[in-house]
Parts: C-alpha cells; sequence; structure tokens
C-alpha cells in the first residue's frame, strides 16, 4: 500500500482502495438527518445559546464518552490478528477500519464546536430577531441535522465494534475448527 493512502485527508476525499470516506456521511441518510434538523428547528422555540447549554451540551458529553469508550476497545480489537488478516481481504486495507473510526471522532469534534459557538451567542448575535430569520432557520436546522447525523456515527462505533468482537470469535472458532479436523 502507498504511504498516500496513509494520510486522513487523501482517504477521506479519495479513498484507498474502497469509496471515499466522505461517503460514509453524505449517502442516503442524509436526508434523514436534514429532516430531523428542519423539524426539531420548528418544534425547538428557544435560541441556539439555550438549546446547546440545556441539552446539547450535556448529551455532547454523553456522545464523546460513549465514543472514546468504545473506539478504545475497538483499537485493541484492530490489533488482533484475525482483524489483520480480515483486513487483507477489504478493498483499501486495514486503512478503511481505523479511517472510519476517525470519521466518527471528526463529527462529533466539529459538532461540539459548531454547537460550542451557539452556546456562546455567536449565533444569536449574528443574526438577531427577525432580521436574517430565515438564515438563523437554516443554522439552527444544520446543527441539529449535524447532532442527529453525531448519533448515528455514535452508534456506528458501538456497532463497529460489536461487529469485530464477533468476527474475531468467528474467525478464532473456525481456526480452532480447522486445527481439529487437520
Amino acid at each position: 500500500m502507498s504511504t498516500t493512502f496513509l494520510n486522513y485527508w487523501h482517504w477521506f476525499f479519495y479513498g484507498s482502495g474502497d469509496r471515499p470516506g466522505y461517503t460514509r456521511i453524505l449517502n442516503k441518510w442524509i436526508m434523514v438527518h436534514l429532516v430531523v434538523g428542519v423539524v426539531l428547528s420548528l418544534l425547538v422555540q428557544i435560541t441556539l445559546e439555550s438549546s446547546a447549554s440545556t441539552v446539547l451540551f450535556p448529551l455532547a458529553g454523553i456522545f464523546v464518552a460513549l465514543t472514546f469508550a468504545w473506539a478504545g476497545n475497538t483499537m485493541a480489537l484492530m490489533q488482533s490478528q484475525e482483524m489483520k488478516e480480515l483486513a487483507k481481504h477489504r478493498p483499501g486495507g486495514f486503512a478503511e477500519y481505523v479511517f472510519t473510526y476517525q470519521t466518527a471522532i471528526l463529527v462529533i469534534l466539529v459538532t461540539l464546536v459548531l454547537w460550542g459557538l451557539a452556546g456562546l451567542k455567536i449565533y444569536d448575535m449574528a443574526w438577531p430577531g427577525s432580521k436574517a430569520k430565515i438564515l438563523y432557520f437554516m443554522v439552527k436546522a444544520f446543527l441539529f441535522s449535524l447532532s442527529s447525523l453525531t448519533l448515528r456515527e455514535c452508534w456506528h462505533v458501538v456497532m463497529g465494534a460489536q461487529w469485530m468482537l464477533l468476527v474475531q470469535r468467528e474467525i478464532k472458532d473456525r481456526m480452532e475448527q480447522g486445527k481439529k479436523n487437520e
């Protein structure tokens, strides 16, 4: 594998033998996240600053803790011989697994930064009152959409770790079965 493929941004925009990394975010589910964002923007009648400090900062702490806990477990699993063997059969190889997890972390960090700006009243000061109501609504919808996407990415980190655990067990069982049959 070329060292170019060991660069996250190259993988994100071009891939490493499989599809580009951004397609893990911009896929058929992005419409669901946009709908969630628009609906929440219509239903939540408080400012972005209030939304950030009341609900989303505490929720973000849970997202971060959950993701990093499972990502640590995943990193340990990825270092096993079984996962190394499995990665040989995946287009893009081992980098696909590593960079996919890194993308989940990137989504979480971007969401935290943008909601952090909301908590600092940046958006509320930029578009006060009804001057730019549509822009404020679009930012609000985008932030809620991003939150929905973050929830999905956190879930994918947990699912990925569980999948790797199951695959590792399956590979070990097959190897043991193969030794018994010899």
